[in-house]
């Protein structure tokens, strides 16, 4: 017996009452009566509903019906199991009224609201963890899609990891489908850029929205809360797309706990927020979040790996090693395994491959020793034409990349700049070193000490070489800077005069 949407409740015989058996109880072979309401709707040929009954989800299979998405319902039918998934066969169906709104929202509440570590940095973040956590534990229970967004190295993929594992551990307790649901993309720039955008909007219209799914949520990661970040988010916001990040990079402009991205965010985790810094590595905040988000969820090695390769120096980065129940070493070789593969697929997001480094040493070996090749040869290259001085206390480094590096060969150019920093600050620990390595139109900088933060680089930058069209950003001590090649020399000159300037030796007398 089919009822249309618009027969009336008394013309039809099925219970007032939801069945005692909900949908997360449900197996092959029960029958279920209860009220649900329609998170997705898909024709032609028999109409098959995803059905939710404001935790767990099935499909309901009917022949025809005018109910659609949002609709609440009341079903009766048989439960029946066919490949592999809970699907009932709906033969009863009227319109209902319930307080799904309600239901879902007490649903999104995390489970599980405590740190894996003791933290005063992740204490003070608590408000954002929890409010982030629910919305995206409501796109789950909503059967709203989730983009993922990450940087392309080790930090801001172990991130991408940790969130994406923990949505579809949720998706598969409640019934949804992760293939449908959630994806991952890496960004290849520190910033979520316009082509990354433009990227988003493509593999919506051509594999989300055909298939009658909501807008999806983006989630962005070790990304999304600089200035460089604006265009493409911006651009997100203006065709109707909900954005949150999870970031650690300096916002540069913060203005009572907002941002320049915040008015095109609609959630926003960053440690500068609250008067922090950026040690607290992306890895680290979405591991965290991802326990949140699932409580079954768990690899505690992950975070491990991102305060590593992320040179976070804090007591979080301690703790989340010993947390591990691995050596450092260990962890530095799956961090540097990471970083390779990334290199090698470039915009791929390498399904399955990041995983398999957490469960299989052999292969880490492997990758390790390949890159030790690589190592030795880049640093062979470039050494012997470092130019080291000393700045009035501040042991500065320069290397020309474009001529002393090999191109499209692992490492790549801002790997080479912090390998050649980690042998130039060598028993000079104490001392300040800031090493610069540049090419036609970029400088990458690696730093031991924050006496000189890239973002007041950049600043001063700007002012005494205004035409170079200067832009970039990272840490205090790591980043990256754009500018026209014509203006390579007079920008060297003024990070050596700002280093000049902070007269270092004065100060530590």
């Amino acid at each position: 017996m089919i009822v249309s949407k618009n027969m009336k409740n008394k013309n039809n015989d099925v219970s007032e009452k939801r069945t005692d058996k909900g949908l997360t109880a449900l197996k092959g072979g029960d029958n279920f009566r209860g009220i649900v309401k329609i998170m997705r709707k898909a024709q032609p040929g028999p109409v098959i509903f995803t059905v939710s009954d404001g935790y767990s989800m099935a499909d309901a299979v009917i022949k025809d019906s005018d109910f659609d998405v949002n609709d609440i319902i009341e079903i009766a039918g048989f439960a029946n199991v066919r490949a592999g998934k809970l699907q009932i066969e709906i033969e009863r169906i009227r319109g209902a009224k319930a307080n799904f709104d309600s239901l879902l929202d007490k649903n999104s509440e995390p489970q599980n609201t405590s740190f894996t570590i003791n933290s005063e940095r992740l204490e003070k973040l608590r408000p954002y963890f929890f409010k982030i956590a629910k919305r995206i534990r409501r796109a789950v229970l909503e059967n709203q899609p989730i983009m993922i967004r990450h940087h392309s190295d080790s930090d801001g993929i172990n991130a991408g990891l940790a969130i994406e594992g923990s949505c579809k551990l949720l998706m598969k307790k409640i019934g949804a489908n992760p293939d449908y649901n959630l994806f991952r993309s890496p960004s290849r720039a520190p910033y979520y850029d316009i082509i990354d955008a433009f990227k988003d909007v493509v593999l919506i219209k051509k594999i989300i929205e055909p298939h009658g799914q909501k807008q999806p949520l983006i989630v962005v990661l070790d990304n999304g809360s600089t200035p460089e970040d604006i265009f493409g988010l911006k651009t997100m916001k203006s065709i109707g797309f909900e954005v949150i990040v999870i970031d650690h990079h300096n916002p540069v402009v913060i203005e009572k706990k907002k941002t320049l991205v915040d008015p095109y965010l609609s959630l926003h985790l960053n440690p500068y927020l609250e008067g922090l810094d950026s040690q607290t590595c992306a890895g680290m905040l979405a591991y965290e979040l991802a326990r949140w988000i699932c409580e079954d969820y768990s690899n505690p090695s992950l975070p491990a790996v991102a305060g590593i390769t992320d040179r976070s120096s804090i007591k979080e980065a301690d703790d989340y090693i010993k947390k591990s129940g691995r050596g450092k070493k260990e962890l530095e070789e799956i961090g540097t395994a990471i970083d390779f593969i990334a290199y090698q697929l470039k915009f791929d997001s390498g399904k399955g491959i990041y995983e398999e480094l957490y469960n299989n040493p052999e292969l880490v070996k492997i990758i390790n020793e390949e890159v030790r090749k690589g190592v030795k040869t880049q640093l062979e290259s470039t050494l012997p034409y470092l130019r080291t001085q000393n700045l009035n206390g501040i042991v500065f480094s320069t290397i020309d990349l474009e001529k002393y590096t090999m191109k499209f060969r692992y490492p790549a150019p801002g790997k080479v700049v912090g390998m050649i920093h980690d042998t130039v600050v060598i028993d000079r620990e104490t001392l300040p070193v800031i090493t610069i390595g540049y090419l036609s139109d970029m400088i990458i900088v690696r730093a031991n000490k924050p006496v000189l933060p890239v973002p007041d680089m950049i600043k001063r930058i700007k002012k005494d070489v205004p035409h170079s069209h200067v832009e970039g950003g990272g840490h205090e001590c790591a980043g990256a800077i754009k500018f026209i090649p014509a203006h390579l020399n007079d920008i060297i000159e003024s990070i050596k005069k700002q280093a000049r300037d902070l007269d270092y030796e004065k100060k530590e007398e």
